[in-house]
């Protein structure tokens, strides 16, 4: 959710009630009402930071890089902390730093608490047992504020939608609590001894340095370094530096153009930034100049009256809790909602239940710890346990979630093997009839709607064992970047007759089948197959899977089978994947024209021109969250039919049809009457949510090796 956010940890003081007097050195969240440095208009571009980052984590069309508000937040907390600082040396003469951390603790950690204990006790009711650990895991490095450290070591891609981490958005809180660690110690150590413009050139070279690092470090790596605090502090200096420059809003014939520039810079990079803008880098000076202009421009500018409206001020006062509160769940909603679900639905219910907790955490945790409400932790001295305490609750929690997780999956396989022994498996023979193949699916169903239990032999691990790469090794196909791949040949291999299997890894699947029935039929497979570049001649442009790699793979391999000259050519791919509408063309469109294409090219090539439809996906019920579902039976594994893979199947089959060539309807192999189990007996039908197990391929192969008969060599 992807992540989602680009996580806009409201900090500490940046998601405090507006730049408050530093006489009062308070960081609150709530309503500030007096003082002469207090900045309304800083409440409301908390508003629209923590906005921007909900509405891409929403998955808003039009708002995919608003994870640029965490960018807002960093620009935000540089300028008030440093601020902050600065004017306690004015008035003291030097900094003090347990009174600092005192406001720190009291502002961050009663709720970052409180939400980490929420998630964890939800984490431990309602996620697959391996997600489970993954969360209990990720709490720890929250605890700690090393969590953006822990995602960087784990390699974890911000933008990926696979099941990402609760607490993913945790790591920009941590980026700002490793900033509130060490700058008011350089603070401290330099500014009673220099002026405060020297001191800006100090930050200003941190800023220099660490812009350069993040240059670097995203163009080489880009997703540990969207995690790394290094690559991030030049967006906290921006603000620091500000802090030291300025000692009110500039003057009046600048002020509003600053004001216009800064909201127009903030939104262009909202608006046009996407999961493919190598980001933080360069490209982050975008939001953050604009953050810096808004700062400049102060309140009393026609953007900072819009940002002074109450109702902004609110979101403004709530936007730590909100920022909290919106990711896990942005991920519960996705998970408890079927994707097929209205987008104002779920965008709607994530938004409200975000802002109402948010609310009552803001009002019932957050106000009663600043305020001094409570009574044990009033005294400032005891304030300074409360991070103790909050690692010590957030172990335990973690701790207790984790061991329940065990136990309960531990106490789930017993009763399933219980129930195998009492019950059996159901008996499978491999067939060559087709209609004793819907038999098996049909009576898999009946089984899995008698509710019974998953084979204890399989978890969320142990399903992705079996994959089509068992037969075809990673020298026969390209990965990721790759343009060409050696040329494998299976089934058969002493045989004259050759049939060509081409396309993605939905072609590849089929592979392990192929090869049984090559050795039966008396050919040989060669393998022409390149992750999510299909057998069509379209346009697909994904993440880690450049269009240009897949249309050079596509050359390859029409010069190989061209060359190869086989007997026949059978074409599979993944329906309309990496896919978007493009010069004026839909998707439908470039994928008719693409099949067309294609099918046309390979009848030049050989007389027998297969196309193989593709099977239904499960959004809804990958195998690994269903067997790992907390109570899981399977009849919550058994998915639908119907799905997007229909559409790009009946253009396909219109398309192969149109040409003369063979189209096959590879659902009723997986499927029956739109009802599609994930076990038969106890073989997993899928690995993934789209990818066949090939267990089940291998069983079904005669009955497919049966519907080719006609169109392989011999038949």
């Amino acid at each position: 959710m992807a992540p989602l956010v680009k996580e806009t940890a409201p900090s500490s003081d940046a998601t405090s009630a507006g730049s408050r007097a530093a006489s009062s050195g308070a960081a609150s969240g709530g309503k500030a009402t007096g003082g002469a440095n207090w900045r309304p208009d800083i409440q409301g571009m908390r508003a629209l930071a923590v906005g921007l980052v909900v509405l891409a984590h929403v998955h808003l069309a039009g708002f995919e890089g608003g994870f640029v508000g965490v960018d807002v937040f960093f620009v935000i907390s540089g300028f008030l902390i440093t601020q902050l600082l600065l004017r306690e040396v004015d008035k003291t003469g030097t900094v003090s730093i347990s009174q600092f951390y005192v406001r720190r603790a009291r502002r961050i950690l009663p709720a970052a608490t409180f939400v980490t204990v929420c998630i964890l006790i939800y984490a431990a009711l309602a996620l697959p047992t391996a997600r489970l650990g993954q969360n209990t895991q990720d709490s720890v490095w929250s605890a700690f504020f090393l969590s953006n450290w822990g995602f960087a070591a784990s390699d974890t891609d911000y933008f990926s939608t696979n099941a990402p981490s609760f607490f993913q958005h945790f790591w920009s809180l941590a980026v700002e609590e490793q900033f509130y660690l060490l700058w008011p110690l350089l603070v401290l150590a330099l500014v009673p001894r220099i002026r405060k413009r020297t001191f800006a050139l100090v930050a200003g070279g941190l800023l220099v340095v660490s812009l350069g690092w993040s240059i670097f470090y995203t163009a080489h790596d880009a997703a540990p370094a969207y995690f790394n605090t290094p690559a991030r502090a030049y967006e906290l200096m921006v603000g620091a530096i500000l802090a030291c420059v300025i000692a009110g809003p500039l003057r009046s014939r600048w002020r509003h153009l600053a004001g216009f520039a800064g909201i127009a810079l903030i939104m262009y990079a909202a608006l046009t930034f996407n999961e493919a803008t190598p980001f933080p880098g360069s490209l982050a000076l975008i939001p953050v100049v604009g953050t810096a202009l808004l700062l400049a421009a102060g309140p009393d500018t026609f953007t900072g009256r819009v940002l002074s409206w109450r109702p902004l001020r609110y979101i403004g006062d709530i936007s730590f809790s909100l920022y909290l509160w919106h990711w896990p769940v942005a991920l519960g909603v996705q998970q408890v909602m079927p994707h097929t679900a209205p987008f104002l639905q779920q965008a709607g219910l994530t938004i409200g239940i975000s802002v109402a907790l948010a609310a009552l955490t803001f009002h019932f945790v957050e106000r009663p710890f600043q305020r001094k409400q409570v009574p044990v932790f009033s005294v400032d001295k005891r304030t300074l346990w409360l991070w103790p305490i909050s690692v010590v609750a957030i172990l335990a929690v973690a701790f207790a979630a984790s061991t329940w997780g065990v136990h309960r999956q531990a106490v789930e396989q017993q009763q399933a093997a219980e129930y195998f022994d009492e019950h059996g498996y159901q008996d499978l023979k491999p067939t060559e009839d087709p209609d004793a193949v819907q038999e098996d699916l049909s009576k898999a169903v009946d089984v899995a709607e008698d509710g019974a239990p998953i084979p204890p032999d399989y978890n969320g691990e142990s399903l992705r064992e079996d994959k089509w790469t068992d037969l075809v090794s990673s020298d026969c196909y390209a990965g990721d970047g790759e343009q060409d791949a050696d040329v494998c040949f299976f089934g058969d291999t002493d045989a004259d007759a050759t049939i060509a299997l081409v396309g993605d890894s939905h072609a590849a699947m089929w592979a392990p089948a192929l090869d049984l029935v090559g050795k039966q039929h008396g050919f040989r497979l060669a393998v022409f197959v390149k992750l999510a570049c299909g057998a069509y001649d379209v346009v697909q442009d994904g993440e880690n899977h450049s269009a240009e790699d897949c249309d050079a793979f596509r050359d390859f391999t029409h010069d190989e089978v061209t060359e190869l000259d086989p007997d026949a050519v059978i074409l599979g791919a993944r329906g309309m994947l990496n896919m978007t509408d493009r010069d004026g063309e839909t998707v439908d469109e470039q994928w008719r024209a693409g099949v067309s294409d294609t099918v046309d090219f390979y009848q030049g090539v050989s007389s027998r021109v297969v196309a193989l439809g593709d099977v239904p996906a499960r959004p809804d019920a990958t195998p690994q969250d269903c067997v790992e579902e907390p109570g899981a039976t399977q009849e919550g594994c058994v998915v639908t039919g119907e799905s997007i893979e229909k559409h790009s199947n009946d253009i396909t089959h219109h398309e192969v049809a149109t040409a003369g060539a063979i189209y096959l309807d590879t659902e009723p192999f997986v499927c029956v009457e739109d009802e599609c189990p994930l076990f038969a007996g106890d073989v997993p039908l899928y690995v993934d949510d789209s990818h066949l197990n090939r267990l089940w391929v291998e069983h079904v192969a005669p009955a497919l090796g049966k519907a080719l008969d006609a169109e392989l060599p011999g038949g």
